[in-house]
């Protein structure tokens, strides 16, 4: 990945448009005030998981223009602006817009695949970013000065703290997005830009990619992924497999009454009624409010 001599990379208008994009979303956001409505989110990009699952892959990539906190808009506008406006520099406008989308893609996915929520915010692409430029460093005397040694300790004391903060519930903080953006950063320089071992960095950079792509379609551990499989079996009249499913959603996540009532309808349909009437009262024992609103059939 070296630096074009496009006039497309006089101007680093990857980032600029980035940043306009994420104060944009800020502001409509702002204006709207109803971050907990999920039409109002998917409108402005951040999609839920059932809705990527089913399908809505660019929101992987746009909900990383989404931010709530200003604080967190302000952290995340620096990075791109003092380290994505270099490495844009560096390698080029259309090099670098390559880069943010695919870097935001697998930070979003991994975060998705392992946590069962979708995150927001471009903290995946900055830490991207920081991993890119950590490695080539030595090869762009630019990076080197921005990257001293204070500037290094603190992304990585960020990252770190940011685990720990998760780990005691002190805030939630999409650190697989972060860790995951910050390998693929690593592989891409190693592997395009410096091709440092190509046996070594290029496979890594494959896999890092390929699973992500292949999580999307195949992620067993996630109760979200086995929520939407099973939705999907039972609205199609596939009751059998939609049972498969809700019994493993239920064993991953035994307080799922939404779960439980559902496969008491694909039992019911299926005639074993007995097993129907256990799972409607174990729903009912779990969330009797739910249980009341919903509407028998399929919720």
């Amino acid at each position: 990945m070296d630096k074009t001599n496009s006039k497309l990379s006089s101007q680093p208008w990857v980032t600029m448009l980035a940043i306009a994009a994420c104060v944009m979303i800020y502001l409509g956001l702002l204006l709207k005030n109803d971050y907990g409505n999920e039409a109002t989110l998917a409108l402005f990009g951040s999609k839920s998981p059932d809705a990527i699952w089913r399908g809505s892959y660019g929101a992987l990539i746009t909900s990383a223009f989404v931010h709530f906190e200003i604080w967190h808009i302000a952290f995340n506008i620096n990075c791109l602006w003092v380290l994505g406006r270099l490495l844009e520099k560096e390698i080029g406008s259309l090099a670098y817009l390559g880069f943010f989308i695919v870097a935001a893609f697998v930070s979003s996915t991994f975060q998705l695949a392992l946590t069962d929520t979708t995150g927001i915010g471009a903290s995946g692409v900055g830490y991207a970013v920081f991993g890119f430029m950590l490695v080539t460093r030595n090869k762009y005397p630019a990076f080197a000065r921005i990257l001293d040694e204070r500037t290094i300790k603190l992304y990585l004391v960020w990252l770190v703290g940011c685990v720990f903060a998760t780990a005691f519930k002190i805030w939630n903080v999409g650190n697989e997005a972060h860790v995951a953006g910050l390998l693929f950063g690593m592989a891409v320089a190693g592997a395009l830009s410096l091709r440092y071992r190509l046996y070594l960095t290029l496979p890594a950079l494959v896999a890092l990619v390929a699973a992500a792509v292949t999580m999307l379609f195949w992620c067993p551990w996630s109760v979200s992924w086995l929520s939407a499989k099973a939705y999907d079996a039972h609205a199609a009249g596939r009751y059998s497999e939609a049972l498969t499913f809700y019994s493993r959603v239920v064993a991953r996540d035994p307080q799922s009454a939404w779960a439980y009532l559902n496969r008491s309808y694909a039992y019911a349909t299926l005639g074993k009624t007995t097993q129907a009437e256990a799972d409607f009262q174990k729903a009912s024992q779990l969330d009797p409010d739910y249980v009341k609103k919903s509407t028998p059939g399929l919720e």
